[in-house]
């Protein structure tokens, strides 16, 4: 009883019946307190006679009585018309959750309500909203997912074969097994790196941007010093010039990120014994870090693949083809973009854009 009490289309009914009803017996009981009298009076014998008669329409009691099952039907109806929408959401609810029967989940459905009540459509309204959300984040799940098993993949085949082929070998001295376990820590390198690139990618993608004040150029800063290991290997000088207040609102770990990506990208690419320059530059509502490097560019019918992911120009070069990418992903994240140039002298100018 309670259950049904707790319905809302039943609620409604009963308050649909009784906004169509009430009235009706509300006149029906006013008709029966004003009954017409008709007085009739006639000679009997030389005598007056008078009597009286009330006359009571049955048409119209048998009218209340029919009215009662036209109201709650016209309720029942009425109910279900209102509570409509809501039902839709359910039942769209339930079809997403794989409870319709199929045993499914379904991201890609929507409720797509055109109209209703503002109340329903605002209902249906967020919670297509929240679906778009959850489509887009179980989507990034699986390609992190795939992405991570076909990258792993190959790692994982070098370590594999490498072990076969030393307990295999028939007379293993101690170079042998040295050679061995550089080729293991090549591979676990490589299987390290790609590891916390994926996962950078997708928190990236899955975290929500909260800007801050950050200075560019401080950042710009920080990033070359952590670069400093890696770039005095191959005797690579790092500079930083900007201006003196480069002051913009971005989420710091991201940039930090995508700056870091740039330079690692421009120091393992540039040669031996050169430079890479880091140019801050603040205009207006827009801030840009130019990364620039004098190595061997990159050929302009190859410029096109620069952004995709695990794309490689050269594979003598270590890398797993997410610097660029991640970072292209942060300037749109910002509202602004990446781009690639070719300065004079050769080399490559990556240009990260960001609004203020």
């Amino acid at each position: 009883m309670t259950r049904l009490l707790g319905s809302l289309r039943i609620r409604l009914a009963v308050l649909g019946f009784l906004a169509i009803y009430l009235p009706a017996l509300l006149l029906f009981g006013v008709v029966l307190v004003t009954e017409v009298e008709t007085v009739e009076t006639s000679v009997v014998d030389g005598r007056n006679t008078t009597s009286e008669s009330t006359h009571r329409s049955p048409a119209l009691t048998w009218t209340i009585v029919g009215l009662a099952p036209a109201a709650a039907g016209l309720s029942w109806w009425w109910a279900a018309r209102a509570t409509a929408p809501i039902e839709r959401v359910r039942a769209t609810a339930d079809e997403i959750g794989g409870t319709g029967g199929t045993g499914d989940t379904d991201l890609g459905r929507r409720i797509a309500l055109a109209r209703g009540p503002a109340e329903a459509m605002a209902l249906a309204a967020s919670f297509d909203a929240m679906l778009d959300r959850l489509e887009r984040a179980a989507a990034a799940q699986w390609r992190l997912i795939d992405e991570t098993s076909h990258e792993l993949r190959v790692p994982l085949s070098v370590l594999m074969a490498n072990a076969e082929v030393l307990l295999a070998h028939p007379d293993p001295t101690v170079e042998v097994y040295r050679e061995g376990l550089v080729r293991s820590l090549t591979a676990a390198e490589r299987l390290r790196t790609t590891l916390d690139q994926l996962l950078t990618d997708a928190r990236t993608r899955a975290r929500a941007v909260e800007r801050r004040p950050a200075d560019l150029v401080a950042l710009a800063r920080d990033v070359t010093e952590q670069a400093g290991v890696l770039a005095a290997r191959k005797g690579i000088t790092v500079t930083v010039a900007g201006p003196d207040d480069a002051v913009c609102s971005v989420d710091e770990p991201t940039v930090s990120r995508a700056l870091a990506n740039l330079l690692d990208n421009a120091i393992r690419y540039a040669p031996g014994g050169s430079g890479v320059e880091i140019t801050v530059a603040v205009d207006g509502g827009t801030a840009e870090v130019v990364v620039t490097d004098h190595g061997p560019g990159i050929p302009v019918a190859e410029r096109e693949h620069v952004f995709e992911r695990f794309w490689r120009g050269r594979r003598d070069v270590p890398g797993t083809g997410l610097g660029l990418p991640i970072a292209r992903q942060v300037a749109l994240a910002h509202g602004g973009d990446l781009t690639l140039s070719a300065p004079e002298g050769g080399g490559c100018a990556f240009r990260l854009t960001l609004r203020r």
